[in-house]
């Protein structure tokens, strides 16, 4: 009777527990249905005004149906209407997200936004940095961005603080060989006014490769001005290190656009080597750095390159309308506005300041040639150029004195701004070089505009 007892209540248990974990498993589906639900409702914004508790009954009466006899569903029921229930709940998900993409105006104002940074700041081979927006990095950053932006800390605002600002650019693609930096904003405290140096205020770029580009630490009113790094990542590790330093002397502010220039993808953008800048276009406009701060650097020598087209047969440079000019000469501040200088003894004799163009001479002109029968024509040239304006009069000027002894020339010759002509053959290349010191009244620097013309050419009886 004692052994039938314990049987009676040993099968009672068992039938309890079975119970007990049916229970457990349709309060296990229930839980799991609810936080589907939840996780559907996070993604349907027009249904988070519904309650959870009427959301989660339908869901719970929708993914347990009963069976022909009104019992729960058995384990494989309830698995296979499990994973339909996930499966609908999946592809509610998926509709859901796609709904609030296609109607959020939010997210479209942020993609436009996004797709017009793109196109203006992307060069056109580069497909890679299109796919988000070109983000802006200050101190302490490194980037492997094909492009790239380096900002002072509280751009677009002004900073004030006195700091060590770096900026690291990791070269990976190895068919990398060039850097070009676009001073799109560039404001910082200017050189000595007696030495030309810059003083705590500076740019300085470091590359991996030893050498030098004419140029080692920038300063000034720079806004718009562009240079180019070699770099050769071939070498494994390549890295371009950009050194902002600051003090509380004044305000500073820097906006620096890296671009990483694929040689095989975008051959016409490499810039010839051993070129600091690099202009394409047929014409265009010419400054010395710091020139919108009225003072050129001291220790300056580096080559402004123009890339030259078809069917041209000579470049034109002139002084920009309006603009001043000042390198220094051999008469220094005693040399009166306007007058300009020419050739080795003005302008490499004493001081050592001068813009070389390579082939410079004061044009004549076809009215000339025809006039005189197109006979040859003694046209002379000068290579450096300095004084108080550039002047193609002043290599007339400077040939003219050689035959008397007297290259320096009196005080008072006019040699005004006047063009200066190139018609030197292959790259079109010229260099600005100053010495060890310079000074603000004086050596202000240039801004000149150039124009490569097809017009002219039939200068072959010309002996220059």
């Amino acid at each position: 009777m004692l052994r039938a007892n314990k049987f009676t209540l040993l099968l009672a248990a068992i039938v309890v527990c079975a119970a007990c974990n049916c229970v457990a498993g349709i309060k296990l589906d229930e839980h799991r249905n609810e936080k589907n639900l939840l996780y559907q409702n996070l993604f349907k914004p027009d249904q988070l005004g519904k309650t959870s508790s009427g959301a989660a009954a339908s869901a719970r009466a929708t993914s347990r149906p009963a069976q022909g006899d009104g019992t729960p569903p058995g384990p494989m029921a309830k698995h296979a209407n499990n994973k339909s229930t996930v499966s609908t709940d999946t592809e509610e998900m998926s509709k859901t997200r796609a709904v609030v993409a296609d109607v959020s105006g939010a997210k479209i104002s942020a993609n436009e936004k996004r797709a017009e940074k793109c196109k203006e700041k992307c060069p056109a081979n580069i497909k890679e940095c299109c796919r988000n927006a070109i983000a802006e990095k200050s101190c302490h950053n490194a980037t492997d961005d094909p492009v790239s932006y380096f900002v002072n800390p509280s751009y677009p605002n002004e900073d004030w603080d006195s700091s060590f600002c770096d900026f690291r650019v990791d070269i990976k693609n190895r068919n990398v060989c060039q850097l070009r930096l676009d001073l799109e904003e560039f404001s910082l405290r200017g050189p000595h006014k007696y030495l030309g140096s810059c003083r705590q205020d500076r740019l300085i770029v470091s590359t991996t490769l030893p050498n030098g580009i004419g140029i080692t630490e920038l300063c000034g009113n720079n806004s718009g001005q562009h240079l180019y790094f070699p770099v050769d990542p071939k070498a494994g590790g390549s890295s371009v290190s950009l050194m902002m330093m600051t003090s509380q002397s004044s305000r500073y502010l820097w906006k620096v656009r890296i671009t990483q220039i694929d040689c095989l993808a975008d051959p016409q953008s490499v810039a010839p080597t051993g070129c600091l800048q690099y202009h394409t276009s047929l014409s265009g406009t010419i400054q010395s750095f710091n020139y919108a701060g009225g003072m050129y650097q001291s220790g300056l020598d580096y080559a402004i390159c123009i890339k030259r087209s078809v069917n041209t047969c000579r470049v034109e440079f002139q002084q920009v309308t309006g603009s001043t000019f000042g390198i220094n000469s051999l008469e220094g501040a005693s040399l009166e506005e306007g007058i300009g200088r020419a050739g080795e003894v003005s302008c490499d004799l004493v001081t050592h300041d001068y813009l070389h163009i390579p082939g410079g001479m004061l044009d004549i002109g076809e009215e000339i040639l025809a006039a005189t029968g197109n006979v040859e024509v003694y046209t002379p040239t000068a290579e450096k150029f300095c004084g108080r304006s550039l002047s193609g009069l002043a290599i007339q000027e400077f040939a003219e004195k050689i035959k008397i002894n007297d290259p320096l020339g009196a005080q008072d010759n006019n040699t005004i701004a006047t063009p200066v002509t190139s018609y030197a053959s292959g790259p079109i290349i010229i260099r600005f070089h100053t010495d060890s010191v310079t000074v603000r009244e004086r050596d202000i620097g240039f801004s000149i505009a150039y124009q490569q013309l097809g017009t002219g050419c039939n200068k072959n009886k010309i002996r220059r």
